[in-house]
């Protein structure tokens, strides 16, 4: 549970600094090709959401004993 919730800790610092502003870049050989902003936001709020899940599993098999 430990690696979950950390995964979602970096997940939702990623999140606060595109929202904040900075960009992500794909590139090749150091030149930036494509912006990964939106997808690489998109991937983000997803980990929240499917570790927020996973969490609610894990406490839930914990209340059942």
């Amino acid at each position: 549970m430990t690696h979950l919730r950390l995964q979602r800790t970096r997940a939702r610092d990623a999140i606060w600094l595109i929202e904040g502003g900075a960009t992500l870049y794909d590139g090749r050989e150091g030149l930036p090709m494509h912006d990964a902003t939106q997808r690489w936001l998109n991937e983000q709020r997803q980990v929240v959401v499917d570790v927020d899940r996973l969490v609610a599993l894990y406490d839930g098999l914990d209340d059942a004993r």
